[in-house]
């Protein structure tokens, strides 16, 4: 940190309406020397906010943030520039701390939070906000109900206490402790140019909706639910069918689907309940009718709660939060990609504009061959279908093709996908042998086989395990 002559840890507070920009309300900053020693506080009330920020962000200055997107996304509202240097310390929290633990069939896992908060207490920070009720005054501020119930002094008071515990966080990751390593700021700067920057632009821009398609939907729920369950549903038409006509979906109904339909089985819960998230219907999509109950549950759910936030410009602007799973992936929520493909109809670019809609091709493999330098997944991801590989080491195929195989086998294909990426993130046998719908002995042997052809990528696999900043993307995702 010596590198830098200003270290500003900064922290703003907004109100917003649901799928707008923040409207600034306040702002507080810490300045610190290089020897990270106290300077000065600064203090902006709204109508005080210059043209520029009232700090250094130059290269010889590191701007310091917890979730530092959110202050970002406010530079941008307010006219300014971005730092050059962001420190974001949520990212640094999830650097130490996003660490797949060892599987414990008895262990009942519960999301951690990440909050703030969450992150002092990890550090065995003293607990801050003495007097300040987080939980009410958060939300207050941020629907604009604040001023029924606060002073603009207390406001100030949480903003300062919110920077006053950023503060002490940065210098406890500096320094790290016997749960967490000491942060690395190089690569933390590195990450936020991301984490931070690229997430503001991102939740800043929003994403394009088509407003009058999404009010229609919205006006015309009944007869839209009931022509996705005459189309999708596997069941419409019979005595006792998985969703009512509301909508309504049915565990019970849809376990008696599952017999009546010859599915002898189906993932389920520790608990013992029917698994129905995403990965389980993809896991099973081999079976006749899945993919499009699939779809259908997606779509529905994304319809009927219209969990869709859109601002006055037409814009929805999801939550996002980054590197936010284990496996480093965004978390994210309100947003066309929380549902079904399907349900991105929904976006639409403004005239004269073009939208494009990229995805990586089987990343996840392709960094796993490169990291590993397995010459042998090197070629079967280089042929263009690693599922294509993955089907012949099965012995689901003999076609030398994979572009004939692909066209040909739309079906397998699919089912390959959810099982390729599981293998490589820890599948055990009793999952693969339900995604193969084969005896688990198969499953055991396919598993054989994978480690025989792909030595080296196991080794690795293996070896980076026992890695913390390698281990906390290999989670398992289905089994």
């Amino acid at each position: 940190m010596s590198n830098f002559h200003s270290i500003v840890v900064c922290d703003f507070e907004y109100e917003i309406e649901t799928g707008g920009l923040p409207n600034v309300l306040c702002m507080v900053a810490h300045v610190l020397s290089e020897n990270l020693e106290h300077v000065r506080t600064i203090r902006l009330w709204r109508g005080e906010f210059g043209k520029a920020p009232p700090f250094d962000i130059g290269p010889d200055a590191l701007f310091v943030a917890y979730a530092a997107w959110a202050e970002l996304i406010c530079f941008k509202v307010l006219g300014w520039r971005f730092p050059v240097h962001v420190f974001d310390e949520h990212t640094a929290f999830l650097a130490s701390s996003n660490i797949l633990p060892p599987y414990d069939p008895e262990l009942v896992r519960q999301k951690p939070r990440k909050d703030l908060e969450s992150a002092c207490d990890a550090y065995g920070l003293e607990p801050g906000w003495q007097g300040i009720d987080k939980g009410t005054i958060a939300p207050a501020i941020g629907a604009g109900t604040w001023r029924q119930h606060y002073t603009p002094e207390q406001v100030f008071n949480y903003c300062t206490e919110d920077v006053r515990m950023e503060v002490l966080l940065l210098f406890a990751q500096l320094r790290g402790n016997k749960k967490y390593p000491a942060a690395d700021p190089t690569s933390v700067i590195f990450w936020s140019e991301y984490s931070a920057k690229c997430i503001a632009l991102i939740q800043a821009r929003g994403i394009p909706i088509d407003t009058e398609l999404w009010n229609a939907a919205q006006d015309n729920k009944a007869a839209v639910i009931g022509e996705l369950l005459r189309q999708l549903d596997p069941s419409s038409g019979d005595d006792e069918p998985i969703y009512s006509p509301e909508g309504e979906w049915s565990y019970r109904r849809f376990e008696q689907w599952l017999v009546r339909s010859g599915v002898t089985a189906w993932p389920r819960l520790d608990s013992g309940k029917l698994d129905i998230d995403s990965d389980a219907f993809r896991m099973m999509s081999f079976v006749p009718g899945i993919e499009g109950l699939h779809a259908l549950r997606d779509g529905l759910g994304f319809i009927v709660k219209a969990r869709l936030p859109i601002g006055k410009d037409g814009r929805n602007r999801p939550s996002l939060f980054p590197f936010g799973t284990f496996t480093g992936r965004n978390a994210h929520a309100k947003s066309p990609y929380n549902a079904h493909a399907g349900m991105r109809g929904f976006m639409m670019f403004p005239r004269g504009t073009i939208g494009a809609y990229l995805d990586w091709r089987t990343q996840e493999v392709g960094v796993a061959a490169a990291l590993s330098g397995d010459p042998a997944l090197m070629t079967d991801y280089a042929s263009g279908d690693i599922y294509h590989a993955l089907a012949k080491l099965c012995g689901f195929t003999n076609d030398p093709d994979p572009l004939h195989w692909k066209k040909t086998n739309p079906a397998m294909r699919n089912r390959m996908k959810p099982l390729q990426l599981g293998i490589n993130y820890g599948m055990g046998v009793p999952s693969l042998a339900r995604g193969l719908d084969r005896h688990p002995l198969i499953g055991s042997e396919v598993i054989v086989r994978h480690q025989r052809r792909y030595t080296p990528f196991w080794q690795w696999r293996e070896k980076t395990a026992q890695n913390a900043l390698l281990a906390r993307r290999m989670e398992s995702v289905l089994g």
